[in-house]
């Protein structure tokens, strides 16, 4: 390999003349003192590898072959002053010494305390929350010092180390005063997109007083080789093979060891980098042939976008200007080389974009709820107040969302608008568009909002698809907003006309709509008529207001959210952050039935909800309301036309979802669907079980014997205690667990336990039943308390079983353990003596008489003491 002194940008500028030079001395200076910076910042380099082991290869050798690649990609002719050289050999240098703890004077106690720290950690913390702490600090290292290697180089040239601070990369203070500013902002930008270079960096530089007045330096002419000759930097030099066997990366690294180890140095053929490999590539190596053709494609788009930055600014161009083959796999698999199989692209592609977005955004995900948009347009609202709120260390009260209805000349509209983060130009033009791409979590929230990660933010938001719900309603959408530090000039405007089927205009923002504190404010234009009309009447003949739709759809929100409506005047605050946990019992009761149920409530209904609203109590987790509620006593099964459905909800992010059979009132739940339409409560295990218990015991009052039935069902399926409730129907009547016990014990070895819908068939067919002494009904099932109102997706809540054994969340099961624990046998000892009906094995029995005729039951559980009692 020849040395960086041999190549063609060397030679024409610092390296000694074999012509008469009347520059030779300032040319000598520059050249010493390059190779004194190169002699420092290979100490640095040679560290990378202790804290990134999995990458290739940063160290010296990396450095002093991007003069190779730049000669290469420059061409013979290429011209840059002696001052030039230096600069952009010094930009060589430091570029990656960043990915290297040693690069910091401080070492990991300097990066501890950047933001960016606090976040990844918080971030890995919440990803694996089993990982020990020293492996999150590990992760965080390498995850750390690869995000701030290029931002870290801006200063290298600058920063100085040892006990006395005089170490510097630059020996020279003159020098380094004068250069290591421009070095590092040069070093800096390899990391930028190609549309940044223009924007941050100086046009040119004067010469350095040292140095003839001619030899100046253009800084955009320099990143732009720094750039494309990094990129292009891919060959076996990066990845040595008996390196790689010393190291041993990890599975994802190896594939780029393994393609650059095996590709030779690349070669310009007309204005093209050609590269090639040593050997083919088998079958079992195809996806480290695939990441070579991404990195060579990415390679293309770097020269390409560099010579259009050149040519439009009327800079010298460089000779390379793309890679060859990257458009033909089947030429360039001539020239990489694979074995025994083809290179087809059978990445997945999407012909009509607009169409998936369309259908995935919209009735695909989401079916046809109406009210989806509302919801997601609301919940992103939310999750930017939250982290305005968090940011700036407010009260967990503060923040508003305002939704608005109207209508101008446009059409009819429903706008949602908050006073959050605003987004900016980076955000509203990438993720905000980019169908299935969340914006929080990501690298670009922690640079858009240090620290938000680790001040414990949490977004509802996941997946990144809901705005594109609003096109349900409609295709004309306008998006307004600011980033809330920002002035109210930098308001932007981002405006569908045909909905996805059209590019969205991005503008400024006029001033009658400038965004005056901050946020977001989006408005959404019905297509139709009818479709805004069904979000006030759907399946109902009467309407309600937008306030009453937006209380009933947010029902416990930790953000205020106000309404107005612009066609009659009316406005005001619907919902109150958490004031879910603190409604009086009224209040609480409309929140949870919601308007349209609690309307048409009957008299009778109202009056005993009235009456059990003083049983509401709270579930907590962790110190966390997580449910709020009491158990109804209405039995579900009695239908009647002029019934409303009374059920409790379930809601997620604050927004209701699933219901809950005879549980009154509102439980805070999670999903695991993109659509979130089905909402699991929180609340599981003994807090539940408590609160079960509890509610039993306060029912019995204003409950008779035959629901009281009912309610023990609910409270054996949250794993309650059914305390004085009657449980079961007996010779003497419908009796308790404590008159259960007190019968068994009167020397009933033997107990027949019927199920109740068997039984009242059994009495419909024969007339009442006289039971026999032994003989109890009780109800053989798990009462389904959660309702998904979703074909084919039922989901079991609570999961509260103490076994695998099904009885544990039923009546009947509750009867053989009380039978178990009044003769003080075990319960496995009591099954394995007994005869327990089954699809398969059919036990049948005479329960008792009616009409003076025995009657026989085909399907009856036979408890029986174990022979050794």
């Amino acid at each position: 390999m020849a040395g960086f002194e041999n190549t063609t940008l060397w030679q024409s500028t610092l390296a000694k003349q074999l012509s008469d030079d009347h520059r030779e001395k300032d040319r000598d200076f520059l050249r010493v003192s390059y190779e004194s910076f190169r002699a420092n910042a290979g100490l640095l380099a040679a560290e990378i590898s202790r804290d990134l082991p999995d990458y290739t290869v940063h160290d010296l050798t990396h450095l002093d072959a991007l003069w190779e690649m730049a000669s290469i990609i420059c061409g013979n002719d290429y011209k840059l002053t002696p001052a030039e050289a230096f600069v952009l050999g010094g930009a060589f240098l430091i570029h990656d010494l960043g990915m290297g703890l040693a690069a910091y004077p401080e070492g990991l106690n300097e990066l501890k305390r950047s933001v960016i720290w606090e976040d990844t950690v918080s971030y890995l913390a919440k990803r694996n929350p089993e990982s020990s702490n020293e492996s999150i600090e590990k992760e965080a290292t390498g995850i750390v010092l690869r995000s701030l290697h290029a931002k870290h180089a801006e200063k290298l040239a600058l920063i100085s180390w040892g006990d006395d601070k005089n170490l510097y990369l630059i020996n020279d203070p003159e020098l380094r005063e004068a250069y290591g500013p421009v070095i590092g902002l040069i070093a800096h930008s390899h990391w930028w997109s190609s549309d940044e270079l223009i924007k941050k960096l100086p046009d040119s530089l004067g010469a350095f007083e040292r140095m003839p007045n001619d030899w100046g330096v253009d800084p955009i002419k320099l990143t732009c080789i720094l750039r494309v000759s990094d990129a292009a930097h891919i060959d076996t030099r990066r990845a040595p093979l008996l390196l790689k066997a010393f190291r041993q990366p990890n599975e994802y690294a190896q594939q780029h060891w393994l393609f650059q180890q095996r590709l030779y140095q690349p070669r310009l053929e007309s204005e093209r980098l050609v590269y090639t490999s040593k050997s083919s590539f088998s079958p079992d190596e195809f996806n480290s042939w695939w990441l070579c053709f991404d990195t060579l494609k990415m390679i293309d788009k770097e020269l390409r976008d560099v010579d259009s930055i050149l040519g439009d600014s009327q800079r010298p161009r460089l000779k390379a200007k793309g890679v060859a083959a990257v458009n033909n796999i089947i030429l360039l698999s001539r020239l990489i080389g694979t074995s025994s199989w083809l290179p087809v692209d059978t990445k997945i592609h999407v012909g009509n974009v607009a169409k998936l977005v369309k259908n995935l955004g919209g009735e695909q995900l989401y079916g046809k709820n109406i009210m989806v948009p509302l919801r997601e347009l609301i919940q992103n609202s939310c999750d930017a107040v939250r982290a305005r709120r968090t940011l700036e260390g407010e009260d967990p009260s503060w923040g508003r969302v305002t939704v608005r209805i109207g209508s101008d000349k446009s059409g009819t509209f429903i706008e949602v608008e908050d006073n959050g983060v605003g987004m900016s130009t980076t955000v509203l033009s990438g993720p905000f568009l980019d169908f299935g791409t969340s914006f929080w979590g990501t690298n670009l929230m922690h640079d858009e909002f240090p620290g938000l990660e680790s001040k414990g933010f949490s977004s509802t938001g996941k997946y990144g698809v809901g705005f594109f719900s609003t096109f349900m309603w409609g295709e004309k959408v306008s998006v307004t907003t600011r980033r809330f530090e920002d002035s109210r000039q930098s308001t932007k405007v981002l405006v569908f006309q045909k909905g996805l089927s059209d590019r969205p205009l991005l503008r400024d923002a006029l001033e009658n709509e400038y965004v005056k504190d901050g946020g977001t404010r989006i408005r959404v234009y019905f297509s139709s008529s009818q479709t805004y009309r069904k979000i006030f009447s759907e399946n109902y003949h009467d309407n309600l207001r937008i306030d009453q739709i937006v209380e009933d759809l947010c029902s416990c929100l930790d953000v205020s959210i106000a309404t107005e409506d612009l066609n009659t005047g009316e406005s005001g605050v619907v919902v109150r952050a958490n004031d879910w946990k603190s409604l009086e019992a009224n209040a609480f009761l409309k929140r949870a039935l919601g308007n349209r149920c609690f309307q048409s409530l009957s008299d009778d209904d109202s009056c005993m909800l009235t009456k059990l609203s003083k049983n509401i109590r709270n579930i907590e987790s962790n110190g966390e309301v997580v449910g709020r509620g009491f158990l109804s006593n209405i039995g579900q099964f009695d239908h009647r036309r002029d019934r409303a459905a009374i059920k409790g909800t379930v809601t997620v992010g604050g927004f209701r979802t699933s219901s809950l059979t005879n549980l009154v009132g509102l439980f805070v739940g999670e999903t695991v669907r993109a659509s979130r339409d089905i909402g699991v409560p929180l609340a599981n295990g003994k807090e539940l079980a408590g609160w079960a218990s509890e509610q039993s015991s306060l029912l019995i009052e204003n409950t008779d014997t035959e629901k009281q039935l009912e309610c023990a069902s609910f409270v054996r399926s949250l794993g309650g205690n059914t305390q004085g409730l009657s449980i079961c129907r007996h010779k003497s009547g419908i009796i308790s667990l404590i008159q259960f016990e007190d019968i068994v014990r009167e020397q009933l070895n033997e107990i027949v336990i019927v199920g109740d819908s068997g039984f009242h068939l059994l009495e419909r067919e024969h007339g009442k039943i006289v039971l026999k002494d032994n003989v109890f009904v009780a109800d053989p099932g798990i009462t389904g308390i959660l309702q998904t109102r979703i074909e084919d997706s039922w989901v079991e809540w609570p999961t509260n079983r103490q076994s695998e054994r099904f009885d544990d969340c039923t009546l009947q099961g509750l009867l053989v353990e009380a039978f178990s624990h009044v003769w003080g046998v075990s319960l496995n000892s009591v099954i394995a003596a007994s005869d327990i009906s089954t699809d398969r094995d059919k036990y049948s029995y005479i329960i008792g008489v009616a009409n003076g005729k025995e009657i026989k039951c085909d399907y009856v559980d036979i408890m029986r003491l174990p022979s050794f009692h």
